[in-house]
């Protein structure tokens, strides 16, 4: 039932944009309302009956739904937004807003020194120079460049670490502690909007929970919040739910639970548990919320997927030399575990891109191997980063925690462009489909989540986690980030096989006021902004 829209005397009133009787959802997850939206000065000026107003330009959005702009709350776009500064893949969601530097891994920290080599070779492929040194360095490139969309960034625990003591696999001295707060603090003063970990990666494994309180209660001090990438998600995922808990309650800091998921069969149905564990821990009083993708499939280093923890160690050149040495090698074989290798696909190989899309249980049968030399065999000797998608999640899993109203859309990828430098990889569809995919698959086919609901998570949640004053909302003063989609043909069109393909039916995408996205086609406005916190206020 639509709620009615209320009259406004505008008999006189002049805009910028109008949007003109669509069904308005605000993102607050109440009932929409069919009524009109304008837009002045990049803010919204107006939500009401507005037939007597006019515009410079007049949009109709009748039969369609219109709602804030969506916020992708964990991504990994600081790696692709200096050279994809149109962020294609986001914009053609409806992405109007996007928090990078999650899982510990945060560009914006990266020094042009050799300890950040591997995030200098990953810019140089789209003809990117690393020649910032700190946060601000690294805001001023973005705002030099031009941004489709906003851009907010978390510090990432793991570069912090990098820039104090490497890759080195202990506890860290008085000393490096000191530096890494020091960095955290300058981070945070500079616009962070909080502290990411990722605790199942190098360096940020050698972490123990003493060192990410410390690092949690800079961020706590400054009004952020805790982000992690858990040490584990599969066969230890309610210890690494306990570690996050504990971190946060040591710190008094709001915690995010990423990606949450439980990997392989064995440990299916544990998120039962892992989300009983946070209702008992928000009873005592901790601020949690948790993101996810709608997705089966997570995509990572094949390494991580493989090896032990103990053996990926250093950057990907670092690794493959010491697994070159016999013994090292042999000891990683034992430890490789059971994986079901008939259900991890090749995503990205540059060494070799017939593999690309291809399980490694079929590579390994046609090449003769055991499954675990093969992997070995190629980690040895290609010197470089690989990823993998392990097909190892359970579609029940990803209902029941999206059912959970502390789950926030996020969707653990890349900006990229169907042309351009990652044209040639092979990513998660996740890039191109997640927000759309919600839709299609979460709210119109199977009734997971209502449209309004959906919104919410995409919009006015993450809005508030982040400290958004002024955005994931439809109501005057709010930035005039917009969506219009046609209910009946949102969808996701990428897929494992064919990633590099634009989700459809969002019909126009409003930046600050300026259409960035109509009819399918980008038009490539700059409007987006870096969003930082303020180091006055707890909010942006």
């Amino acid at each position: 039932m639509l709620s009615p829209a209320p009259h406004l005397d505008d008999s006189a009133a002049h805009y910028d944009l109008l949007v003109r009787g669509g069904t308005v959802y605000d993102g607050c997850g109440t009932l929409p309302r069919v009524t009109d939206v304008a837009v002045q000065g990049g803010r919204i000026a107006a939500v009401g009956d507005l037939s007597q107003a006019s515009a410079t330009r007049t949009i109709s959005a009748a039969g369609k739904f219109v709602c804030p702009g969506f916020i992708d709350i964990h991504t990994h776009s600081d790696l692709s937004l200096l050279y994809t500064p149109g962020m294609d893949s986001s914009l053609a969601q409806g992405v109007t807003t996007e928090v990078v530097g999650n899982c510990g891994f945060s560009l914006a920290l990266a020094r042009p020194d050799a300890m950040f080599a591997q995030e200098q070779r990953g810019l140089e492929r789209g003809g990117i120079t690393l020649d910032w040194s700190d946060l601000p360095g690294f805001l001023r490139r973005i705002e030099d460049s031009g941004i489709a969309i906003n851009v907010a960034t978390l510090a990432g625990h793991g570069t912090l670490r990098k820039r104090a003591m490497g890759f080195a696999d202990r506890l860290p001295d008085a000393a490096e502690l000191t530096t890494m707060r020091r960095d955290l603090t300058d981070a945070l003063a500079a616009g962070a909007i909080g502290l990411s970990s990722g605790l199942e990666y190098v360096p940020g494994m050698y972490a123990d929970i003493a060192e990410m309180t410390a690092l949690a209660k800079v961020a706590a001090e400054a009004g952020g919040f805790y982000a992690t990438h858990l040490r584990d998600e599969g066969d230890h995922l309610e210890a690494a739910v306990t570690e996050a808990i504990a971190v946060a309650e040591g710190a008094g800091v709001p915690l995010q639970l990423s990606h949450h998921k439980a990997e392989k069969p064995r440990n299916w149905g544990k998120v039962v548990k892992t989300l009983a564990m946070v209702d008992d821990a928000q009873k005592r009083g901790l601020d949690i919320l948790l993101d996810q993708y709608p997705y089966t499939a997570y995509q990572t280093g094949l390494a991580t997927i493989a090896l032990p923890p103990w053996a990926v160690g250093g950057t990907p050149l670092e690794m493959a030399r010491k697994l070159r040495d016999p013994d090292v090698r042999a000891r990683a074989r034992l430890g490789m575990g059971s994986v079901n290798y008939g259900v991890v696909e090749i995503a990205s190989c540059a060494a070799h891109r017939e593999y690309q899309g291809r399980t490694v249980q079929e590579l390994a049968r046609e090449a003769g191997a055991d499954p675990r030399d093969w992997v070995l065999d190629l980690l040895t000797t290609t010197d470089g980063w690989i990823s993998a998608a392990h097909f190892a999640l359970s579609e029940e899993d990803v209902e029941y925690v999206m059912r959970d109203p502390r789950v926030m859309i996020g969707s653990d990828a890349v900006a990229i462009s169907p042309i351009g430098p990652a044209s040639v990889d092979r990513p998660h569809p996740r890039s191109y489909g997640t927000f759309a995919r919600i839709f299609a698959r979460y709210v119109r086919e199977k009734s997971v989540l209502s449209y309004e609901e959906a919104i919410r998570r995409m919009t006015t949640l993450p809005a508030a986690r982040i400290g958004l004053r002024d955005r994931g909302q439809v109501a005057p003063g709010f930035a005039a980030d917009l969506v219009v989609f046609d209910p009946a043909a949102i969808t996701d069109t990428a897929t494992f096989a064919v990633p590099h393909a634009l989700a459809v039916g969002i019909e126009l995408v409003v930046v600050a006021g300026e259409v960035a996205f109509r009819d399918g086609i980008a038009t490539g406005a700059r409007a987006g902004r870096v969003l930082r916190r303020s180091s006055a206020l707890p909010l942006l």
